[in-house]
């Protein structure tokens, strides 16, 4: 018996097959290019004695671009990163990996050293919404439309 027969009797046999190496290096290297700039830019409007009144009016259509845009920013980044680390192992189960491999860097990221991005499960979707959208051309089924 070949080796894909036994991934189709064991389904879970498929997810020691996936590149989880470089899946979490994009993914690290995705949060942490991300993160850190934006952290340290707050950190630098958090320290100033008094803010500007155009910055007071334009905070919350920063913070509104930082919690939708920053995850599918992030998600796209992830798989530019995993595109030039492991070009060959894009498939569709491998986009699919990439999403739980970012949530559990930023996880480990907001737990350990950036406060700038905040995860829930609206994150979790845009995280997977920016994965898809800058992988599109390795899904299977994109193929046909």
């Amino acid at each position: 018996m070949n080796r894909n027969m036994q991934c189709m009797n064991k389904p879970f046999a498929r997810l020691k097959l996936l590149p989880w190496r470089s899946l979490l290096q994009a993914a690290f290297l995705a949060v942490l290019l991300v993160a850190l700039p934006i952290d340290l830019l707050l950190q630098l409007v958090a320290r100033a004695d008094e803010p500007s009144p155009v910055l007071e009016h334009l905070l919350p259509i920063v913070l509104l671009v930082m919690s939708l845009g920053l995850p599918i920013g992030i998600g796209a980044l992830a798989v530019y990163w995993f595109e030039r680390l492991d070009r060959i192992s894009i498939n569709t189960s491998s986009l699919w990996a990439l999403v739980p491999c970012l949530a559990l860097v930023l996880l480990l990221e907001k737990w350990l050293l950036f406060k700038s991005i905040s995860f829930s499960m609206t994150t979790l979707v845009l995280l997977a919404v920016g994965v898809f959208w800058k992988g599109r051309s390795y899904w299977r089924s994109y193929q046909r439309w």
